[in-house]
């Protein structure tokens, strides 16, 4: 079943066309941009209240927005998990390890579930997802074996067989106006992870990593729930399977084909500039909370106050950049993001000689008043907060260009090998990053991130992110 939902900027023949052309090449250029014009400008006169009435007005997207939400509270969570695994076993390679494999599976599986996810009902690759997902959760709750937990993580990875799915469910039923904002809408639901942050950073001083285990434990039973009520009151959306008498290895081949088409005229640029940001990611990421647990001696708790104070300066900003892109384009916004990256990595290298960038005592002070609350006086604070933050909003300005300029036709298939092309290259990055870090020492993960976010800025301030040719700075999203 096809959901379009109705809004002032477009009637449902406006979009029902977008739709039925399937390609963005249907329309010509000066089309194109009188089109995306009009919905800038339209933007500009709409408020929040009017958006969120556009975007509510579709009932599955309450549905599945409640059960997102109950997953980002317990996103921030994730964060931790390396640290969880050094707990277990301290060796950067052995976790680094972990991750490529991992990460190789998933990016696989990724690239098989953008077939899945236009050919299998979407509502039923929802729940799946979820199930997938909680499944994860009660294992990482339930066991400490380092190769249960390997499994763990087999099996959240291989969400992204459905997971591709999952998501075009609701990016086809998003008003392309209001596309930033709604999406924005779900990231914001990490708010939520604020509630098992505290929690946990009550009970880790009592319990060690038990908390963590605890908490997975009941993220596990919650989005049991989640699935259930997925299953229960999400409409159907069946997909179009292959024409009748064809090969199904013939089909795969042909529409991942003419996806790869899509993809690589559309947004190439995004492409080579995801590649390296992930891999960057990963080397931040693999080393970051245990640089600061065993070089700066900055406990769990302190890191703890740490990630609420990113969520809390984080949802704001999020709900700003969505409408930010809608009005203002992705490649302006772009900029204004990944500006900080850089920033953050440095800013985490000089921690070592640096580890105040106040006066001892305003952290004194603010331990003196809530334990572990100086750590907003640490000059890793800052890096941490930095990278986290803009690492949000820079995920939600790829998923508002990936929705505006994507058509309707194959968009899990051109999701699912955008991430194939980027996770696949990147996966290498936590085994080559604990290979590095072992052989020199952490701190070069840092230095490396560095120098990748200063190419990363340069790329996207030199080309452009999306069209490809000599119309490409004719078309502005």
């Amino acid at each position: 079943m096809k959901v379009v939902q109705k809004d002032d900027a477009r009637s449902e023949d406006r979009l029902d066309n977008d739709a039925a052309d399937g390609e963005f090449g249907n329309q010509s250029d000066s089309e194109d941009k009188d089109h995306i014009k009009l919905d800038e400008v339209h933007e500009e006169n709409i408020g929040i209240r009017a958006s969120l009435s556009a975007v509510f007005s579709w009932s599955n997207f309450r549905i599945y927005l409640a059960t997102a939400w109950i997953f980002n509270a317990f996103t921030y969570l994730g964060s931790f998990f390396n640290l969880y695994l050094w707990s277990i076993v301290p060796n950067l390679v052995f976790i680094g390890a972990v991750g490529t494999i991992t990460a190789a599976i998933g990016t696989i599986a990724r690239f098989f579930g953008g077939y899945v996810g236009d050919t299998v009902n979407r509502k039923t690759l929802a729940v799946l997802s979820m199930l997938i997902i909680a499944t994860y959760y009660l294992m990482i709750g339930l066991f400490t074996d380092p190769l249960l937990i390997f499994v763990a993580l087999t099996i959240y990875v291989s969400v992204e067989i459905t997971k591709g799915g999952s998501t075009a469910y609701i990016m086809d039923n998003i008003p392309r106006v209001h596309s930033g904002f709604a999406l924005s809408l779900f990231t914001a639901g990490r708010a939520l992870s604020i509630i098992t942050l505290v929690v946990f950073g009550v009970l880790y001083p009592i319990s060690g990593f038990q908390a963590y285990r605890q908490l997975h434990l009941i993220g596990g039973i919650l989005l049991l729930l989640s699935t259930i009520l997925r299953a229960v009151f999400l409409e159907s959306s069946p997909q179009q399977g292959r024409e009748s008498g064809t090969k199904l290895w013939k089909a795969f081949i042909d529409d991942n084909r003419r996806a790869l088409s899509t993809l690589l005229t559309i947004i190439p640029g995004m492409i080579i500039v995801c590649i390296f940001d992930s891999i960057s990611d990963t080397f931040f990421r693999l080393g970051a909370l245990i640089y600061m647990y065993e070089e700066l001696a900055i406990d769990i708790p302190s890191m703890v106050i740490m990630f609420i104070v990113t969520l809390i300066i984080q949802v704001p900003l999020l709900l700003k950049v969505g409408r930010i892109v809608d009005r203002k384009g992705v490649k302006s916004t772009a900029l204004m993001v990944y500006a900080i990256m850089p920033i953050s990595a440095a800013l985490l290298i000089v921690a070592y000689w640096v580890p105040e960038w106040a006066p001892l005592s305003f952290s004194m002070t603010a331990n003196s008043i809530i334990p572990g609350l100086g750590i907003i006086f640490k000059t890793s604070f800052l890096a941490i907060v930095l990278k986290y933050v803009n690492d949000t909003l820079w995920y939600t300005i790829v998923l508002v260009l990936i929705r505006k300029r994507l058509p309707s036709k194959d968009t899990s298939k051109i999701l699912s090998l955008f991430w194939f092309i980027v996770w696949i290259t990147a996966s290498f990055g936590p085994i080559v990053g604990g290979l590095i870090s072992e052989a020199t020492s952490i701190m070069s993960l840092f230095v490396m991130v560095f120098i990748l976010n200063i190419i990363i800025l340069g790329a996207i301030a030199r080309y452009d992110l999306t069209t490809k040719g000599q119309n490409s700075q004719e078309i502005q999203i």
